[in-house]
């Protein structure tokens, strides 16, 4: 019988009330060989986010640790000192106003990579909840097999792939590998996943097993199309000086991709899949 995977689950929170309690049921709900602990990364929020976690804890088969706060540091320092402190073989994230909609969310993401070493992180399929009228859509599968990888120049070309921190599943020792200057910046799940790809490849899972919140208030669902086309070229930017060498070889394509739609930088063998993709949006009840 092998050694059993450690696994640290990142909870990143910040005045969360209204929805915490579900992204917690979600987390102790999970089913799982391996040894779990989850960190609670609270940033000082004001209102009853960690008294809620707090008491729902004691439900849960995982051990919790709670990241000290006396002010708030912003969400980029919350995280760079979560990833700092992560000690397990894989860290998964669930920021507080999500969930892991099945029980075998974690299990999934921990038995493809241990069974694909070669990959650096991973991420789901997930489901799209639209807060202000209750619409929860998910997108069809458009590939043959279970999972779909991509690679570093599929990261930096064709936009952002992952969508939400949620979803994700790392690596440990390739996330504590960030530099420190990274997180001089606004840091998000697109600029992460291509440094991750840079050590290598990533998989998408075809499995939706994580619910991504979405209402105004966001910070990128909150921005006009103008607003969003603008942060993805300062994207680009950002990542010149970690990616010097990708990026002379892909910025041009990918500036090029992005000028012609916020929402279709895709290849272009991909045409007929992204149709297919749009045309058969399945929106659940």
């Amino acid at each position: 019988m092998g050694i059993r995977p450690k696994v640290d689950i990142i909870l990143c929170c910040y005045n969360q009330e209204r929805f915490i309690g579900e992204a917690v049921n979600s987390i102790i709900r999970q089913k799982i060989d391996a040894d779990v602990r989850v960190l609670v990364a609270d940033d000082s929020s004001p209102d009853s986010t960690l008294e809620i976690i707090k008491r729902l804890e004691v439900e849960s088969p995982f051990q919790f640790d709670y990241l000290q706060s006396d002010h708030n540091i912003g969400f980029v320092a919350n995280y760079q000192r979560a990833f700092a402190v992560c000690r397990g073989d894989y860290v998964a994230i669930l920021e507080g106003d999500d969930r892991w909609e099945t029980a075998d969310h974690l299990a999934q993401h921990v038995n493809f990579l241990e069974h694909h070493p070669h990959f650096s992180m991973s991420f789901n399929r997930m489901y799209y909840y639209f807060q202000e009228n209750g619409r929860k859509i998910v997108h069809s599968w458009p590939y043959k097999n279970d999972f779909y990888k991509l690679k570093l120049r599929d990261t930096i070309v064709y936009g952002n792939q992952i969508g939400n921190l949620s979803a994700c599943c790392f690596r440990r020792k390739f996330l504590q590998m960030l530099p420190e200057i990274f997180f001089e910046h606004y840091i998000a799940d697109w600029e992460i996943g291509m440094i991750m790809a840079s050590h290598g490849p990533i998989g998408r899972l075809k499995k939706p097993t994580s619910l991504y919140r979405i209402n105004n208030m966001g910070q990128w669902s909150g921005m006009d199309k103008k607003a969003m086309l603008r942060s993805q070229f300062d994207t680009l930017k950002l990542m010149k000086p970690f990616l010097p060498k990708y990026c002379l070889l892909y910025y041009p394509l990918a500036k090029r991709n992005i000028k012609r739609g916020i929402d279709r930088p895709y290849p272009r063998s991909w045409k007929t899949k992204i149709k297919e993709i749009k045309s058969k949006i399945r929106i659940q009840p």
